[in-house]
């Protein structure tokens, strides 16, 4: 009778036993968690009080050459009553355009550094202004002589990755880019023959907005906590703009002719961080 109660006091013990290494692990594992939590919240603390100071708002004065590129104007001829040209013939305008003028500003903002790695991201709001001088084109693939200009203005909101890999980094690369409006306004000015001294008898004029794509790459240059100097190059593109082929003589409208904008800027500011 003595034999069946001993082991079921073995089986006790066992059993005991067995829940206390259980509690014991469970015990270590939730120190050792706290404790690598606690080490990885100091981390995350440190790395706050690091990167904070390379926030905060800024504003940027830019300057510098505008290049657009060749711009082709295509349409069809449908001349009002006492305006030159045959109705359904194409009405085809290539344009090459000297360098010209590039200004902007910019009010932005610059997130801690942190976020993403070694890419520091600032959003911004940007106005520019640019302008160039025509100084060729052909109507048709004929030759006529070319003047006149074209100035553009844009509205855009923009966003900026600085590549950081030092907390004492002078020089930093950046890439990023943009959407927005842009307003082109065209007084494309051509005569009848290649004379530069010929008076121009048509022209394509007006002024056209549309949705505005843009791309930056450059360097910033850090003079102290709040000043910086940046170099960039910025592609920007708008599509499906219109505008009128227009008889001179009397404003009246040989056909309506579209195209695109493009633009390639070279420019250089002056950054002031708060």
């Amino acid at each position: 009778m003595t034999m069946p109660h001993l082991r079921h006091k073995s089986e006790i013990y066992n059993t005991n036993r067995g829940t206390k290494t259980l509690r014991n692990i469970a015990l270590f594992f939730a120190i050792s968690g706290a404790m690598m939590g606690s080490a990885y919240a100091k981390d995350d603390d440190e790395k706050q009080v690091k990167f904070t100071p390379e926030s905060g708002f800024f504003v940027t004065a830019h300057a510098g050459l505008s290049t657009p590129r060749d711009a082709k104007y295509d349409g069809v001829q449908s001349p009002n009553n006492g305006v030159p040209g045959m109705v359904g013939a194409p009405a085809n305008v290539r344009v090459e355009f000297s360098n010209g003028e590039f200004f902007g500003g910019s009010i932005g903002y610059r997130l801690n550094r942190h976020v993403f790695g070694i890419f520091q991201p600032s959003i911004e709001v940007e106005a520019n202004y640019s302008n160039a001088d025509v100084n060729g084109g052909s109507f048709n693939g004929g030759n006529q002589h070319f003047g006149g200009n074209q100035k553009a203005i844009s509205f855009s909101l923009n966003y900026q990755s600085d590549i950081r890999w030092s907390d004492d980094q002078k020089i930093i690369p950046f890439t990023g880019g943009g959407i927005g409006v842009t307003q082109v306004e065209n007084n494309i000015l051509y005569g009848g023959n290649s004379s530069p001294n010929a008076a121009p008898s048509f022209g394509v004029v007006g002024s056209d907005a549309g949705l505005s794509l843009h791309n930056n790459i450059g360097l910033t240059y850090v003079i102290n906590d709040n000043v910086e100097l940046t170099a960039r190059a910025r592609y920007q593109r708008v599509s499906g703009l219109k505008f009128d082929r227009r008889f001179l003589a009397t404003g009246g409208l040989n056909a309506n002719v579209e195209g695109k904008y493009e633009n390639l800027i070279f420019s250089a500011g002056i950054r002031k961080r708060f």
